[in-house]
């Protein structure tokens, strides 16, 4: 008699949530894990969001991109940059400033934060998981008791 697959004995809701924590979390558990690896785990960044990451940290002597030179770095729209230098500026991974042109109007600049200040919003972040794992960690028991015990209902079949 072989043994039971835990997985298949999950409701829905359960097995949503198996799946979630288990595809995210499996990167940082391979031995070859990268720092993009961890950025996608802890910030949710994608592949545009890092090149744009890596770019700007590639120009650090610089004063700062604008959206038009990272557009056509990374061969994205503006929109998919903009959002990209948007979620890398509300990490604190990126600073906006703002330029004023001398006939009028003005245009923005984007510049990476140093490598120590990524580094530390990394190491407080990885912090505040530990801290969320521990919790959940303690309610161990209880939780799984009340996920035994719930009289979850779904539906056998899906009417129009």
């Amino acid at each position: 008699m072989g043994v039971a697959n835990p997985v298949q004995n999950l409701n829905y809701l359960e097995l949503f949530f198996y799946n979630v924590i288990v595809s995210s979390l499996t990167p940082l558990t391979r031995i070859n894990c990268s720092c993009e690896d961890l950025f996608t785990c802890l910030y949710n960044l994608s592949s545009s969001d890092i090149l744009v990451l890596a770019i700007l940290l590639r120009a650090k002597d610089q004063e700062g991109l604008t959206l038009e030179f990272l557009r056509k770095q990374v061969n994205r729209d503006k929109g998919t940059v903009f959002r990209s230098l948007q979620k890398l500026v509300g990490l604190g991974f990126s600073t906006k400033h703002t330029r004023t042109l001398k006939q009028g109007g003005y245009y923005h600049v984007y510049a990476a934060a140093d490598v120590n200040t990524i580094e530390k919003k990394v190491n407080q972040r990885i912090m505040e998981i530990e801290s969320s794992l521990n919790r959940i960690k303690r309610k161990f028991r209880a939780d799984i008791k009340k996920i035994v015990l719930a009289k979850l209902v779904l539906p056998t079949s899906v009417s129009d």
